[in-house]
């Protein structure tokens, strides 16, 4: 058809068409390339078991009700760093109040001696909240808390008071001058800092949309700072407009980057044991002479039923943090540890549990646990000295070859079910290497895998010290010198001018013959 209506057009007509088909067929292979599914990270779990399922109705902690309930799941084991199981893990999705991980880390990092440092609630902690129907930790106007304090009332019953007034907090030292940036300009030179200026200036005025304060980007250097430490963190999909967690358009994670952000909180001290208390009892302040006791909203480590009847208590569970609301349905960042492993599951979008009051983000998370406790296991792929592979080895006497080992022991999370021999090993070496070589000199890298899957990366090195033997490093440089193609191209262009020159020689001998006889010709 194409043949018939393109030669019926004037040039530019055809051109114009050309260009239109070309991005037309550009778009429709685009889009099938998207349709396709990705591959799976992590190993293969099947969740349609048959020995969980509802109970009546509702959940005990013997049995589950099958899965996956949430749009994005991602499982890590903290010890080996091996990612284990993943759906959706980069999907960016509303988080709720898993946000205040950041919080946790932002507020520790920036408030020295957070310990004993008393912070007064301000009014516009209140003014900032009100007609949010947010999660409070009954923090008041005019109390006097230190940054600890409130670090329980963060985490433990998810008191979006807290994370304002620790935002507040930081604000406020920073608008004095009493917290400085680590990039910021020197005050006594008058032109640092004229070309990029920074990003947010002291909090001035500004107007509380009906809801409460969701946006505090270019008014909070706090939210500044989770940005910042987000993208520090290798974070692809997040960023934070807010310390708490209401929603947002522009507030936003994934499952893989909520779990580099916990595997970080983590080894902050104090986090591990906050979010793992069952509850917090805050003793009397200035306005509350009879303190205030909160429970933990991570029902997986309350060992009681919930209003409903459903148990969500998890014994190996110690953390971490939950997060809730109309767009982001039920979330959890879950932690569990025995068997002398730890792992982390990142649960977000429950969606249909969160319309029913049921925590099944929760029941994922631990149908993920249960099956990573007893079914996977740390195995050593790879011990330093194993013999990995060999490299073409120049300028040594009477050795040809080097061989190369792991430089280190390689340990990952693999089901107990996988051999060894299901291993694939891939060096990444040069064609060849040149003596001297020193034993243990990195030489490239090997690639472990599993199931089409990269699991483990490992420096290769030389197994032995070789010595350079002069006479065949210069026979080898001579002979390759003699081979290589420059020198080749040289001698034939040296070899051209050498004919040129004796054609020319010929050439002028004839001539001068022919001369001397035209001379002797002419004396006769």
């Amino acid at each position: 058809m194409f043949g018939y209506i393109i030669p019926q057009m004037g040039r530019n007509e055809q051109m114009k068409f050309i260009r239109l088909l070309t991005a037309a067929i550009l778009a429709v292979l685009t889009a099938a390339l998207t349709a396709l599914p990705a591959m799976a990270e992590g190993f293969t779990f099947n969740w349609d078991r048959g020995d969980e399922i509802y109970d009546g109705g509702l959940i005990t902690a013997e049995t589950d009700s099958g899965g996956p309930h949430c749009k994005s799941l991602f499982m890590l084991n903290i010890d080996t760093d091996t990612v284990v199981y993943t759906l959706n893990p980069d999907d960016p999705l509303p988080m709720a109040s898993m946000t205040k991980i950041m919080t946790y880390i932002i507020a520790y990092e920036n408030i020295p001696n957070i310990e004993n440092t008393e912070i007064t609630v301000p009014q516009a902690v209140a003014d900032d909240l009100e007609g949010s129907g947010s999660s409070l930790a009954g923090v008041q106007v005019g109390e006097k808390l230190t940054g600890y304090q409130l670090l329980n009332l963060l985490m433990i019953p998810s008191g979006n008071d807290a994370a304002v007034t620790l935002m507040k907090y930081v604000d406020s030292q920073y608008a004095s001058g009493q917290l400085v940036p680590p990039d910021a300009p020197d005050p006594e030179d008058p032109g640092a800092g004229e070309e990029d200026g920074q990003a947010v200036t002291a909090a001035g005025d500004y107007v509380v949309p009906e809801g409460g304060m969701t946006d505090y980007t270019g008014i909070s250097y706090f939210v500044q700072l989770m940005n910042e430490k987000a993208e520090e963190l290798g974070c692809k999909n997040t960023h934070f407009t807010n310390p708490h967690g209401l929603h947002n358009e522009n507030h936003y994670t994934s499952a893989r980057d909520m779990g580099r952000i916990t595997q970080y909180a983590m080894k902050l001290p104090y986090f591990m044991d906050i979010v793992g208390e069952q509850d917090y009892s805050k003793e009397p302040t200035n306005v509350d002479p009879d303190g205030t006791w909160v429970s933990n909203t991570n029902r997986m480590i309350l060992p009681f039923e919930d209003d409903y009847g459903n148990a969500y208590w998890y014994s190996y569970a110690n953390g971490i943090k939950t997060g809730s609301h109309d767009q982001a349905g039920y979330c959890l960042a879950a932690s569990a540890t025995t068997f002398g492993y730890t792992y982390i599951v990142i649960a977000m979008g429950n969606m249909e549990g969160y319309e029913r009051g049921v925590h099944e983000e929760m029941l994922d998370c631990r149908t993920l646990f249960r099956w990573a406790f007893t079914s996977l296991g740390k195995k050593t792929i790879a011990s330093q000295g194993d013999i990995m592979s060999s490299v073409k080895l120049e300028y040594a006497y009477q050795k040809d070859e080097l061989l190369l080992a792991a430089s280190e022991n390689v340990s990952v999370m693999l089901p107990d079910s996988v051999e060894q021999s299901s291993i694939v090993v891939t060096v990444d070496k040069p064609e060849s290497v040149q003596a001297p070589i020193r034993k243990g000199e990195v030489i490239g890298t090997a690639t472990l895998s599993y199931a089409n899957e990269v699991i483990a990366t490992v420096p290769v090195v030389a197994t032995e010290s070789v010595s350079r033997s002069d006479l065949i490093a210069g026979w080898e440089q001579g002979r390759k010198l003699l081979s290589s193609p420059w020198f080749v191209a040289i001698m034939a262009a040296i070899g051209a001018l050498v004919v040129v020159y004796l054609i020319l020689v010929v050439f002028y001998r004839r001539k001068q013959k022919q001369l001397k006889r035209v001379k002797k010709f002419r004396d006769m």
